[in-house]
């Protein structure tokens, strides 16, 4: 599929993802599964998944985008083994979709109960976007008023 269909069908599903969201979820994965390049569609999917309030296939899509752009960024391992001079060189838009799909595993691990596993991701990015161009700071709060009982 051209990437000129995929952004069709990308406009499509967001434009009719309120009245339809069935048809929305499934025009996303389509293009996502029809798409030369998915990572970008990744973070959308991570997103609508995320406004539904169904958090499973959220945590799959962000976790799919980070092993995906950690692959591409030649980062081995867990994220906890990541450090900020192993982005060096690495593509400006990849380094920001491992940020921001890093961010979103810890803010639905944060939605999941884990704060461990929230904690752990949010170490990782504030060590490896120390400038807070990802947004790190939000989800660090909402961690804290996790941690003080303040967030459901």
């Amino acid at each position: 599929m051209t990437e000129a269909a995929v952004d069709t069908l990308l406009r499509e599903a967001m434009a009719g993802y309120r009245a339809d969201p069935a048809r929305a979820d499934f025009m996303l994965n389509y293009a996502c599964s029809q798409a030369v390049d998915p990572l970008p569609l990744y973070r959308v999917l991570y997103k609508f998944y995320n406004g539904q309030r169904r958090f499973e296939p959220a945590r799959d899509f962000a976790a799919r985008a980070l092993a995906e752009s950690a692959r591409r960024a030649g980062l081995a391992g867990p994220p906890e083994g990541w450090r900020r001079d192993a982005l060096t060189g690495v593509e400006t838009l990849l380094a920001s979709q491992l940020l921001l799909a890093l961010k979103a595993t810890a803010f639905l691990a944060l939605r999941a109960g884990d704060e461990a596993a929230a904690g752990r991701h949010l170490a990782v990015l504030k060590d490896l976007d120390p400038e807070d161009g990802s947004g790190v700071s939000v989800v660090a709060a909402l961690a804290d008023g996790a941690l003080a009982g303040d967030y459901p």
